[in-house]
Parts: C-alpha cells; structure tokens; sequence
C-alpha cells in the first residue's frame, strides 16, 4: 500500500523547488507573514484567517477575496490531514517560518493527530538545496513531533497571540529545546517593538543606519539590513512598506520617484537617540496579539533585554 504523503511549506517558492526537486507527496504552503500585523487569540482557524487577509488586502498586497481564497483553501486542507500516513514540516530557521510552524503544531497537537508528523530541520535554505541535500534532510535532518513539540509550540502560539507581550517574554525562560530555532525567533519578534531609546523597531532602526552609512536606494537599503540579520526573515515587499511609513513618518526623505532615499534631521536626530519617535507619531501597530496603541505601549529595552511598558525618559 503506498503511503500518503503530504509536505507543508512556508510558500510558494519552496513548494514549487521540492516539486521540481522530485519530494513524492502532496503540497501546501501556508504563505503568511505572522510576525506583522493582528494575531488576535480566541480566534479559530478560519476567523484568524479573515482577519490576516483583511490585514494583507489593506497593505495593498491583494484583494481580500482572493487572499482568503487562498487561506480558506489552505485551512480546508490542512483540517485533512488525518487522510495522511506521513506529514513533513519544511521550514526554515528565520521568524517567519518559526512562526508558521507553531502555528500549524498548534492546530495539530490540539485535533490529536495519529499519523507521523515529522519536523525537517534544514540546515541552510530550501530554495538554495540541490535535490540531494533536500533528500538528505528526510533522511538525516528530521525529527518525528512528539508531545514536547505539541506543547512548546502550543506555549508559544498562545503567548504569541496574548495582548500582553510580556506573556511571550517569559518563555525565553522555559525550555524550548524541542524546537531548537523558537527561542532566536521568540527574541527577534520581541525587537520589533519600539526600543525605548527611540522609539524604533530594530528593523526601522537598521534601515536609518543604513541611508546614514551612505545607502540610499531601496534594495541596497534591503540588502543591507538583510546582511545584519542573523537569520534574515523579512521578505522585500514588506521592508519597503516599512520604509514607505518611515517616509510618511518624516524620517526620510524619497526622491527620483522612490529610487534616491535620505535622512531628514527628524530622522538623524531619532537614529541618534536625541528624539524620541514616539512623541511625534501616532502608534497604531500589531505584534501578534498585542494592538500597540499610545494608550497601550510597550518597549524592547535594548541594554536589559526585556520587555517593558515604561519609555527611557530624555
């Protein structure tokens, strides 16, 4: 009897190289950037994926119906997934992979699965494997999910989605050895909040420095930042939304229709910490489940790595 096998991906450009690789089985990809914008909790599966194609539709990356479409299709399937003899976990090291894994041990775990569902740990990128490298990994590099993968990730997904930020925080403290790149994941996302210096994500924050080191067009801007990530995460589309905020936020000034980018002396005095952006801008910005609001702030302090919800006073 053969084995039904379905493979699980974080997008279509993965899914699309194992296809061409030769990996027998079924596809899904799961293509969603968790760690930007509303991952309210209390919400099912189908309901968080309304909220996230609302959320991508208003980015302008898409029409709603088509983008739930493509979610509403993914969620049908998965909810399959005990049709299946073997389940393979394809993600990466970064963020955006660690999350959507969680995510889908999270749905898992909790319908009690009976099947096998093995996690693949890849050592480099999938998109960069050759076809033997992708075959080595299913037979070297993955790790049957037992009940400590179920519930670390189920940890992490419901802190993740909790409206206090410091609930995620805690669980630097807790073993999170059975998913071994969760905790770098877990501290990167926690840097996406405001730093209390200056009120800047660590990503804002790279991409000052880098238009003050000299860059000034887009995707050197891009590559440079991507060169200071230790697992870059970030996909192009949303860094140069971010940049496109920094640009409403009159932090850079864009010239050459968008080509030419520089620094305004707002945005080189928040880069040196002598103004703090946060008394200039209105916040209305999600992580996860926290909707950051200026009745509701929280910072990453940079010296004691903590989360905190008091500003470093000028």
């Amino acid at each position: 009897m053969v084995k039904r096998v379905l493979n699980i991906v974080n997008g279509d450009n993965v899914l699309n190289h194992l296809k061409e690789s030769g990996i027998i089985g079924g596809f899904l990809a799961w293509g969603d950037f968790l760690h930007e914008g509303p991952v309210p909790e209390a919400l099912t599966l189908e309901e968080l994926s309304k909220v996230r194609a609302n959320f991508i539709s208003k980015k302008g990356l898409g029409e709603f119906k088509e983008i739930y479409k493509e979610f509403k299709y993914r969620d049908d399937e998965i909810k399959k997934f005990k049709e299946y003899d073997e389940i393979y976990l394809w993600f990466e090291n970064d963020l955006y992979d660690q999350l959507q894994l969680i995510q889908i041990l999270d749905y898992l775990g909790k319908n009690r699965p009976r099947n096998n569902i093995y996690i693949i740990n890849p050592t480099n990128y999938l998109t960069q494997s050759s076809p033997k490298e992708l075959y080595d990994f299913l037979s070297f590099n993955k790790e049957l999910a037992t009940y400590n993968h179920f519930i670390t990730a189920q940890k992490t997904w419901a802190s993740f989605r909790h409206y206090n930020p410091y609930t995620l925080y805690k669980i630097l403290k807790d073993d999170t050895t059975p998913l071994p790149f969760l905790r770098d994941s877990i501290k990167r996302v926690l840097q996406e909040y405001p730093n209390t210096k200056n009120g800047l994500s660590r990503t804002q924050h790279y991409a000052l420095l880098s238009i003050y080191n000299g860059n000034n067009n887009p995707n050197d801007i891009y590559t440079d930042c991507q060169k200071k990530e230790k697992r870059p995460f970030m996909g192009e589309i949303i860094f140069f939304y971010m940049l496109k905020e920094l640009v409403e936020g009159k932090l850079i000034l864009s010239m050459q229709d968008g080509h030419y980018m520089e620094l305004t002396q707002l945005g080189i005095e928040v880069l040196e910490g002598r103004e703090n952006w946060l008394n200039i801008k209105r916040v209305d910005k999600w992580i996860g489940g926290v909707h950051l609001n200026n009745k509701n702030l929280w910072f990453w302090d940079i010296e004691s790595k903590t989360i905190t919800n008091i500003k470093e006073e000028e």
